[in-house]
């Protein structure tokens, strides 16, 4: 019996040119026993990757990248390009994630050397402030880590600035408890700047992601890439609570650590205004990347040059870039599967799809492959109270999506599970293959494509269409193997798999479906 890889890597051809239209490798269930999530012969094509996807690249910034771009695979690489990025930089250090870890102190430890060593460098990091004061066992923190650095350089040299969510004021900041009050909206952009590269991940600064937590990273080295990432990330920290540092305050516990800056309302006690504020700030801020960056009407473009196209997603700020972004590439894809046939593979941490994502996969013309964590790899597997329930719920979900796929006739529709023992699973992002061969798009960075990722947080991803240079043909190559690396390590799951899976599932879990949809 052959390998997954090995199935993978062989795919099947298409049959006919019909079937080729519709994105299927062939008629009845033996065709999709173990569909080949990779490649799969097809139509040639009549569109470019650029052609095909121009409609991506209106009213947003662009960037024409002709340098390398690289794929990290392994989180034990991505932390060693963090702490090489760190020890290099010259003029600039800036990190957005949703925490640090609070024992991440070699991490802090080569931030404090790279200053010292270097008086022009600056520091510049942005957390969530619930998370990021949410204390451990021990009563440390992201904030209390970090403070001792803003105090040592002050605040002209670090800037380490935590967004609150203005969803989460008034009776209910004081009533939910630290573990639960996160679930009102965070701060999740993971983006990591050293000079002019830049790294877009879906990871978190702690050690399971620098270990066995497996997640995608790309490193892009841009100028302007890397200043849009560096605006974008002082732009929200110029509405965030910020770190004073101050001797007293260290003292006095996280809360007096935090100051907000003059002029913002306090988002906990003035929400609308803070919105208001943020609003006008984040407008600017896309308006002027669009300005500096787009791709004016006319204008040619370089066909050997990767396409890089950032969106951000904020709607609690009154910014849904990303979600129209999304909405243009189901409809893009669509299409363009209609015609020549198309494959996509969609990851997520957890099987949570927003409706809006479940609904364009369900209508949308191409075959579909969706990667999430197998119960075991979900970082909730080995927590307890009601939270050990989650993978569970997932489960539910899960099963409930396929029935809806299959009694809509959608068997080019599969799910795989990433398993790896001792590994849990938080990679995100879409790979687009038009002609099913090589990925022609790819998209990365930190939305899990669920409710929150749409209504709640802040989030940000990266989409790349590679063009016909050889480092972009490279490029390709490289994010197939990444999929083909995680595929290695998942297993497809049926109807029938699931339904035995959540038989006995107390009744109460399923009551708690709306919350997990929308909070988790």
């Amino acid at each position: 019996m052959l390998s997954v890889r090995a199935r993978l890597l062989l795919g099947k051809p298409a049959t006919s040119v019909a079937l080729c239209k519709r994105g299927l490798s062939g008629g009845g269930s033996a065709a999709f026993s173990r569909p080949a999530s990779l490649p799969r012969t097809a139509c040639n094509s009549v569109q470019s990757a650029h052609q095909a996807f121009s409609a991506l690249t209106k009213d947003r910034p662009v960037f024409q990248i002709t340098e390398p771009i690289e794929t990290i695979h392994e989180p034990s690489a991505f932390y060693q390009c963090l702490l090489e990025g760190i020890a290099q930089a010259r003029t600039q250090i800036v990190l957005s994630s949703l925490y640090i870890g609070s024992d991440e102190h070699e991490l802090v430890a080569a931030l404090d050397r790279a200053l010292e060593a270097n008086q022009a460098l600056r520091v510049d990091i942005l957390l969530d402030c619930l998370r990021g004061t949410r204390t451990d066992s021990r009563g440390q923190s992201s904030a209390a880590l970090l403070a001792p650095l803003v105090r040592k350089y002050g605040d002209q040299r670090v800037c380490v600035a935590m967004y609150h969510t203005p969803a989460l004021s008034g009776v209910s900041k004081r009533l939910w408890p630290q573990r639960y009050n996160e679930t009102f909206g965070l701060q999740h952009i993971k983006a990591y700047v050293f000079d002019n590269s830049v790294i877009v991940s879906g990871a978190n600064l702690s050690r399971e992601y620098f270990t066995h937590r497996q997640d995608r990273y790309i490193r892009i080295n841009n100028q302007s890439m890397a200043k849009y990432f560096t605006e974008l990330i002082q732009a929200i920290g110029s509405f965030s609570f910020v770190i004073n540092g101050r001797q007293q305050a260290m003292k006095a516990g996280a809360a007096a650590l935090l100051s907000m800056p003059r002029d913002v309302p306090n988002p906990s006690r003035e929400p609308s205004e803070f919105i208001g504020v943020a609003n006008t700030v984040m407008t600017e801020f896309l308006r002027r990347a669009e300005s500096e960056n787009s791709i004016a009407s006319g204008c040619e473009v370089d066909e050997s040059a990767t396409l890089a196209i950032p969106t951000v997603q904020m709607s609690q700020l009154g910014i849904t870039q990303d979600e129209g972004h999304m909405r243009e590439f189901f409809h893009l894809s669509d299409s363009y599967a209609r015609l020549y046939g198309c494959r996509n593979l969609m990851a997520s941490a957890y099987f949570n799809f927003s409706d809006f994502h479940k609904h364009n996969v369900l209508a949308n013309s191409s075959r579909w492959d969706l990667l999430v964590a197998s119960p075991q790899a979900n970082g909730f597997f080995t927590a307890s109270g009601i939270s050990r329930y989650i993978p569970n719920m997932y489960s539910i979900i899960e099963h409930e999506f396929l029935r809806t796929a299959r009694l809509g006739g959608r068997a080019d529709i599969s799910v795989e599970e990433y398993a790896r023992d001792g590994w849990t699973f938080h990679g995100k992002g879409v790979w687009c293959y038009l002609d099913q061969q090589l990925p022609q798009l790819t998209m990365i960075g930190s939305p899990n494509y669920g409710y929150r990722s749409i209504y709640c947080d802040l989030e940000t991803q990266i989409t790349l269409i590679p063009g016909t240079g050889a480092s972009q043909l490279q490029l390709q190559s490289d994010l197939h193997q990444e999929a083909l690396s995680l595929l290695s390590h998942s297993n497809m799951v049926t109807e029938a798999d699931l339904a035995k899976r959540i038989r006995g599932s107390p009744l109460w879990l399923y009551c708690l479906k709306p919350f997990i949809l929308n909070k988790m």
